[in-house]
């Protein structure tokens, strides 16, 4: 193989839990991470294209889904749960993900969140408690060559 394959496990990501600096790992618990641009597309058929569109990305709204169990004591779980019944600018933090693009090189996305559609409790009573929440970008990221 050529390439160098992005494994889930080597995504790092961190929240901040105490502004205006304090960023915690956000991985205890967390066993699936989806993210979703959430694209504004305009599409134009034009008469040369012979009813073959032409596709332009005019916006978006990225988001990242995390799932996974509820891991009390953690300090990014407990941050984002204690949330749950909060409005508006309590719900305002600050996310950051280093992924590698390499075999030596990694890319650090940097960017304002809300953090949104919180999910504390879920599953069978022998269960532990399923979780979920979004992270959905407020503004454009800074992405940047990692160290």
């Amino acid at each position: 193989m050529d390439g160098t394959l992005l494994t889930m496990y080597g995504i790092e990501c961190q929240i901040q839990t105490s502004p205006p600096s304090t960023m915690s790992p956000l991985c205890a618990g967390i066993d699936n991470l989806a993210e979703a641009l959430n694209e504004v597309v305009q599409q134009y058929f034009f008469l040369c294209d012979k009813g073959f569109a032409r596709n332009h990305v005019t916006g978006m709204a990225p988001a990242y889904t995390f799932t996974g169990r509820r891991v009390v004591g953690d300090a990014a779980q407990d941050y984002i749960f204690s949330l749950k019944y909060k409005l508006d600018k309590d719900r305002q933090s600050k996310l950051q993900i280093t992924y590698k693009t390499g075999e030596d090189a990694t890319n650090v996305i940097t960017c304002p969140i809300t953090i949104c559609n919180i999910q504390e409790f879920s599953g069978a009573t022998t269960d532990d408690s399923a979780i979920s929440f979004e992270l959905r970008f407020d503004g454009a990221p800074e992405v940047a060559p990692g160290e």
